[in-house]
């Protein structure tokens, strides 16, 4: 063999074992999950291999993953909703109320209260409502909903790629085998 193959045969095997590695699933321990969003993202999220062991009544354990969302007035969405309001409030409420905010859903992974992850996704949304409406807190229309739950895609993606998360899941399968 000479030189030149036996460079091949090394990379080519390098290349391999590099591959072997990356694909190997990652699987979270029990987790218990709280949010200030609907069950629809639970269930979301619990449909995933990843997270297959996630619960909202896992008040033992000591990983915990948290969803929260917040709503950001972008500069010209102050404005609006403040001419809106008005507007609104002097019509008695004929007219709705229009709000221009950045919805912000922040994921954050803990382990014994020390966050190991944290990623945040933001998108714009205008939307209109009657004052008279009682929409609550957690209630998000179809478009919002729908752009929140496609956000676990985005979360996995990075959860996976995350160094301290990845050593996470490797400690726990040592020493107490791996997760089914």
């Amino acid at each position: 063999m000479n030189a030149l193959q036996k460079i091949t045969f090394a990379a080519t095997l390098i290349l391999l074992g590099n591959a072997a590695v990356a694909e190997a699933p990652l699987k979270l321990p029990p987790v218990m999950y709280y949010s200030t969003l609907e069950d629809s993202l639970f269930d979301t999220l619990k449909s995933n291999p990843v997270f297959s062991q996630i619960d909202k009544e896992l008040y033992g354990s000591p990983l915990r993953l948290g969803v929260i969302h917040t709503f950001a007035p972008t500069a010209g969405g102050t404005a609006t909703g403040l001419t809106s309001a008005v507007l609104a409030g002097g019509s008695l409420g004929i007219l709705p109320i229009v709000s221009n905010n950045d919805l912000v859903v922040t994921y954050t992974l803990s382990a014994h209260g020390k966050v190991l992850a944290t990623f945040n996704y933001s998108k714009n949304f205008t939307q209109a409502t009657n004052i008279y409406s009682n929409q609550g807190i957690n209630h998000l229309d179809k478009p919002t909903t729908e752009w929140v739950n496609s956000t676990v895609t985005l979360f996995i993606a990075d959860l996976v790629k995350n160094p301290d998360v990845r050593e996470l899941t490797d400690e726990y399968n040592f020493y107490f085998g791996s997760i089914k």
